[in-house]
């Protein structure tokens, strides 16, 4: 079962969670879609205030002042909260970015589609032992045995978990303070298979509860994770992860491990 841990979160989720602040632009607002560029979308009727505060009480543009506009077809809606804003997972560091937006942002289906069809995720040993029932571990079970891998989470689990967890009925906040580090954290390439790469980074993340009488509990993830992506070609790149493998960071730090373990079902 998780610890609830208490912390201070000030950072609001956001539909693209990128540390760009969103900025009101006449009737439009900045959504980040990479690290360094900005794509706008216009406040319209249906737009989740709650992802995007900075439409609420605006003034909404008539259909005819946006038909009037020479730039009206290049400026989508600000999403009703359905889907996000992702990039294309056209390089491995898109779809990192794009799995910790869909956690900030709560899009489960869109997380899943960032995984390969036979992803697998490594249990850390600590976080496995807490949830045997869950795992069913075989006998000798070492994470770093091939034979071992498929034996205990796939795409059909992480699929589970996530529609699980990533519900704005138990979470009014996820927020995730480190995550992959363009040109600080590891990367490596595979010379005899250049249509895989692996990324070995740390992770924090944060969760606030929805409230019960007036009070909302919190934790804390923290570990480090090493990821395999995926393309089937060069030429055409559509990365995915194929392997997440956990690593917790210390022994009273709670892991992505535990976390499957307690929304598993």
């Amino acid at each position: 079962m998780l610890v609830p841990l208490l912390s201070r979160i000030t950072r609001l989720p956001v539909l693209c969670p990128v540390a760009l602040a969103l900025t009101i632009l006449g009737m439009t607002i900045g959504c980040g879609l990479d690290e360094s560029a900005e794509v706008d979308c216009r406040c319209a009727r249906d737009t989740d205030l709650a992802t995007f505060p900075e439409c609420r009480g605006v003034e909404l543009a008539t259909d005819e002042a946006v038909a009037g506009s020479l730039f009206s077809t290049r400026i989508p809606d600000c999403p009703s909260g359905e889907l996000l804003f992702l990039r294309e997972p056209t390089t491995p560091e898109a779809v990192l970015f794009n799995v910790r937006d869909t956690f900030e942002g709560f899009s489960a289906v869109q997380y899943v589609d960032q995984l390969s069809e036979d992803f697998l995720f490594i249990p850390e040993l600590s976080g496995l032992e807490l949830y045997p029932e869950i795992y069913n571990p075989p006998d000798g079970y070492n994470p770093d045995n091939p034979a071992n891998r498929d034996t205990l989470w796939a795409r059909e689990d992480e699929r589970r978990f996530a529609t699980n967890l990533l519900d704005r009925t138990q979470f009014q906040q996820v927020t995730i303070s480190r995550w992959y580090i363009p040109g600080e954290d590891q990367r490596i390439l595979h010379a005899d298979e250049p249509e895989r790469e692996t990324y070995l980074f740390d992770y924090i993340v944060d969760f606030i509860e929805q409230p019960v009488d007036g009070n909302a509990r919190a934790f804390e993830l923290r570990g480090r994770m090493e990821v395999d992506l995926v393309t089937p070609s060069e030429e055409n790149p559509v990365w995915s992860i194929q392997r997440w493998q956990d690593f917790r960071a210390g022994q009273n730090d709670q892991s992505f491990t535990e976390l499957r373990g307690a929304f598993a079902q």
